[in-house]
């Protein structure tokens, strides 16, 4: 009898770590679904065009950043 009553908690606490498990995939999905929607600069295959990329990848990063920026006000606002 006390087998059974413990299998039963292992298995009611093994449900609520499940869905608490997965809650938490859920939110993280739709944050990347919401996150990077621009192009990034392609990856260079010359050692030539590294610093050009070097320059692409800045302007990505810092309007990528200003886009974040907007929405973390427009959210807050």
């Amino acid at each position: 009898m006390k087998l059974i009553l413990l299998l039963a908690a292992v298995l009611v606490v093994g449900l609520l770590v499940t869905q608490q498990l997965n809650k938490g995939k859920e939110a993280h999905a739709e944050q990347a679904a919401e996150m990077g929607t621009g192009k990034p600069p392609k990856v260079p295959t010359n050692p030539g065009d590294v610093p050009k990329f070097e320059e692409d990848m800045k302007k990505f990063m810092e309007d990528e950043a200003a886009k974040q920026a907007e929405k973390v006000d427009q959210a807050t606002q």
